[in-house]
C-alpha cells in the first residue's frame, strides 16, 4: 500500500537509531527536493509528451529560454534548430517554440487536409509563407488553409501543391518544418504592397479600432489618429516622410520607421519581406507565386513538383481561384504621385532588395520571368529596382532580436515574448464578418481595391 510521506518519515525515525534517523531524514529531505525539481522542470517543459526540457538563464531584455535539445560535442552549444518532430502526431512547430501555447486555429488548414499531411513524406512537405498583402490570402484559400477563408466561396484545389503545403509561417505564427522540401512565397511589387498594408490596417474609427483590435489599439491609434493626415497614404507621405513636410518631428519618426518595418505601427508593414525572408533557414529552397503571374506561376510548380502541366486552366483563372480579404476602398486610397512614390521607393529600398532576393532563389522562376518582374518593377520605382545590398541609401537592417521576439526559434526565446505572444496576430480579426461588410466589397477586387492581375 502506498505511504504518505509524513507516515513514512514518523515510522523511519521510530525504529532506527538518532545517528541513522538524522540521516535518514537528509536523504527523505533530499528526494522531497528532488521530486520539487522534477515538478518544476514539468510544469516549464508543458505537456509531459514535450520533447524538450526547459532552461533558463537571465539575458538581455528579459530571461532567455532555452530549449535543451542535442548539442555539439566540442563546445556544448546548441546545434542549428531543427524541426526533428513531424506529422500531426507530435505538437506542431509552432507549439515546440512557444511552450504551453497553441497553434491559433486560423494558421491550421482545413480538417479534411489536416488527414492528408500525414501521407506527405518529409521530403515532399512545403511551408507556405503567407507574406501579408501579396495576394497570400487567395492563394492560401486554394490551398487548403482557413485564413480570411470563406468555405462556400472557395474550396481547396485538386493537385500535388494544396496536398504538400502542409504548414505556414505568417507574421508571427512560423509553423513549419525547417527542413521541408521547399518555403512557398507569395510575393508581390514591394510598393504595391506597402500601400496594401498601409490601407488594410488603417482603422476606420477610433471607436472600431477598440471594438474589434483592443491589442493593436495604441499602436495603430499613435500612428493613424495621432498624426494628422495620416489617413490617406499621399497625405501621410507629403507631410510624413517629405523631408519638409508639414508633421511633427515625432510624426516623421513614425512615418519612416512604419514604412521600413523598423516599428509595429501596422502588422503588415511590420512583418515584411526580410522577416519572413530571414525568419526560413538560411539555405532553405525556395519557390514563389507572382502575384502579378498567379496562375502561371501555381501552374509552374504544380508541374514542377511533378504534377499536371496546367491544372489552372489559364483562361478560367479568376473563376478557380476566388479573391478572399477584400474591402472597399475610395480612389483616393490607389493614388500617389510621382514624387511621392520616389520617396516611398527610397525608403523601399531594402525591401526591393529582399524581394528580388525571393525572385531569384525561386527555383521554379527562369531567367525571362524573373527579367518581367524586374521590368515591371522598374515601371514602379526606376531608380532603386536595380539597386543591390550595399547599394541603398541606408543599410540592411539587423532584425535579429524583432526576429527572436515575433518568429521565435527552438533555441532562444525571450521571456517577456513567449508571455505577451499569446495574444496572437489579429486575433479578433478572423472572427465570421457580417453579410452587409461582404456584400460591399466588388468581387474583382481584391483586399485593397485593386485589380487582380492574372496573367495567361
Amino acid at each position: 500500500m502506498k505511504q504518505h510521506p509524513k507516515s513514512f518519515a514518523r515510522r523511519f525515525a521510530i525504529n532506527n537509531h538518532d545517528g541513522d534517523n538524522k540521516i535518514g531524514l537528509y536523504a527523505f529531505a533530499a528526494f522531497i527536493g528532488f521530486l520539487i525539481f522534477i515538478i518544476h522542470i514539468v510544469t516549464l517543459s508543458g505537456d509531459g509528451d514535450s520533447i524538450n526540457d526547459t532552461t533558463a538563464t537571465r539575458g538581455e531584455g528579459g530571461w532567455l529560454r532555452f530549449s535543451s535539445y542535442t548539442t555539439n560535442n566540442d563546445d556544448d552549444q546548441p546545434l542549428a534548430a531543427t524541426n526533428y518532430f513531424s506529422h500531426t502526431k507530435h505538437k506542431s512547430p509552432y507549439e515546440q517554440i512557444w511552450i504551453n501555447t497553441h497553434l491559433p486555429g486560423w494558421a491550421k488548414k482545413r480538417q479534411e487536409f489536416r488527414d492528408i499531411e500525414d501521407t506527405v513524406s518529409p521530403e515532399e512537405r512545403i511551408c507556405y509563407v503567407h507574406v501579408g498583402k501579396a495576394g497570400g490570402s487567395s492563394v492560401g484559400c486554394a490551398l487548403g488553409f482557413t485564413l480570411h477563408c470563406k468555405n462556400d466561396t472557395q474550396l481547396p484545389l485538386q493537385g500535388l501543391l494544396p496536398q504538400r503545403a502542409t504548414r505556414m509561417f505568417h507574421a508571427d505564427t512560423y509553423d513549419c518544418h525547417d527542413d521541408s522540401a521547399y518555403f512557398l512565397f507569395v510575393i508581390r511589387n514591394p510598393l504595391d504592397r506597402i500601400k496594401s498594408a498601409f490601407i488594410y490596417d488603417r482603422p476606420k474609427t477610433l471607436k472600431s479600432l477598440m471594438n474589434n483590435f483592443p491589442y493593436y489599439y495604441e499602436r495603430r491609434k499613435n500612428y493613424y489618429f495621432d498624426c494628422p493626415h495620416f489617413g490617406i497614404m499621399e497625405k501621410m507621405v507629403q507631410t510624413g516622410l517629405k523631408e519638409n513636410g508639414s508633421a511633427s518631428k515625432v510624426c516623421k519618426i513614425r512615418a519612416v520607421t512604419a514604412m521600413t518595418g523598423d516599428r509595429h505601427f501596422s502588422c503588415h508593414m511590420y512583418f515584411n519581406y526580410q522577416f519572413h525572408l530571414e525568419g526560413i533557414p538560411e539555405d532553405a529552397p525556395v519557390i514563389a507565386i507572382r502575384n502579378e503571374h498567379l496562375i502561371q506561376d501555381w501552374n509552374h510548380i504544380e508541374h514542377f513538383i511533378g504534377g499536371e502541366m496546367e491544372i489552372i486552366p489559364p483562361n478560367k483563372g479568376n473563376e478557380t481561384i476566388k479573391v478572399m480579404n477584400k474591402s472597399k476602398k475610395d480612389e483616393q486610397d490607389r493614388w500617389l504621385s510621382e514624387e511621392s512614390a520616389e520617396i516611398v521607393c527610397r525608403l523601399l529600398c531594402n525591401e526591393i532588395v529582399n524581394y528580388k532576393k525571393i525572385l531569384r532563389r525561386a527555383q521554379n522562376l527562369n531567367y525571362m520571368e524573373v527579367e518581367r518582374s524586374m521590368g515591371e518593377l522598374r515601371e514602379s520605382c526606376p531608380r532603386y529596382a536595380d539597386y543591390e545590398e550595399g547599394d541603398c541609401p541606408f543599410p540592411m537592417p539587423d532584425i535579429m532580436e524583432k526576429l527572436i521576439n515575433t518568429r521565435g526559434y527552438q533555441d532562444t526565446v525571450l521571456e517577456w515574448s513567449y508571455n505577451t505572444n499569446k495574444e496572437k496576430l489579429e486575433n479578433t480579426m478572423h472572427l465570421e464578418k457580417k453579410e452587409s461588410e461582404e456584400l460591399e466589397a466588388n468581387e474583382t477586387m481584391d483586399d485593397d481595391g485593386y485589380a487582380l492581375p492574372y496573367s495567361v
